[in-house]
């Protein structure tokens, strides 16, 4: 009856229930009362700004990551990612390369190779095969978990 005069903003005909039975029983008020259970100790401005600081210094950080350098569960991580800061995980969708120091020489080899042959061999440039259809590399890509970032809801994407 009431969602039909009020539309589905309204209270549900249970609720309405629940609150009536309460209001009869001495409930004057319509706030929240006191709850027993354990206060909540990991989502404190301290770990807040810990967590915020370590996101916007390395976006790729995993909430395992995370857990462990703050020191706190990764269900309070994600819970101060997604619900307090309002951050939410995007794919990079381009990633610029971060090779390791055993890539970078391998590639300064190659390319240093390619080079001597060049200059001692007038056809080697004629018999080089190039396509700009597929990449094919010599080391472990990284998945788009890995190249996935934290980002502010209003941040802009690069």
């Amino acid at each position: 009856m009431l969602r039909n005069t009020y539309g589905e903003s309204c209270i549900s005909k249970t609720r309405a229930y629940e609150w009536y039975k309460a209001f009869k029983e001495g409930r004057e008020v319509v706030v929240d009362l006191p709850r027993s259970g354990r206060l909540s100790t990991a989502t404190t401005k301290e770990n807040i700004d810990k967590i915020k600081k370590l996101v916007l210094e390395n976006r790729r950080m995993s909430l395992r990551e995370l857990a462990s350098e703050v020191n706190i569960s990764f269900k309070s991580v994600h819970n101060i990612l997604i619900d307090i800061l309002g951050m939410k995980r995007v794919a990079a969708r381009l990633v610029p390369k971060e090779l390791n120091f055993v890539q970078r020489a391998q590639r300064k080899h190659v390319a240093e190779d390619m080079v001597s042959r060049a200059s001692t061999d007038p056809t080697f440039m004629k018999r080089i095969i190039t396509g700009d259809e597929t990449w094919v590399y010599e080391y472990d890509m990284q998945t788009s978990q890995q190249s996935s970032e934290w980002r502010l809801e209003n941040e802009p994407k690069h």
